[in-house]
């Protein structure tokens, strides 16, 4: 296993996102028993909207507290 910051997921310039095979974290793998669901992986990485929709139908973080927000002041 590595220390490297390179081993966790990161995004291309063109928006492909890479789970290095070397990440040490399983959890981060959404394909195996043990990870997590896309959308948590994505919400961690602070990702934009735009780059959300492109890899998940899930609701953006973003609009999870516009919602929530707009809930709160209606009541």
């Amino acid at each position: 296993m590595s220390d490297n910051k390179d081993d966790k997921p990161y995004f291309l310039e063109d928006g492909t996102l890479v789970i290095p095979f070397s990440c040490p974290d399983h959890s981060y793998k959404y394909w195996k028993k043990e990870g997590k669901k896309l959308s948590e992986i994505l919400a961690e990485m602070d990702t934009d909207k735009e780059t959300w929709k492109k890899f998940t139908t899930d609701h953006h973080p973003d609009d999870t507290k516009e919602k929530a927000e707009s809930s709160e002041s209606e009541g």
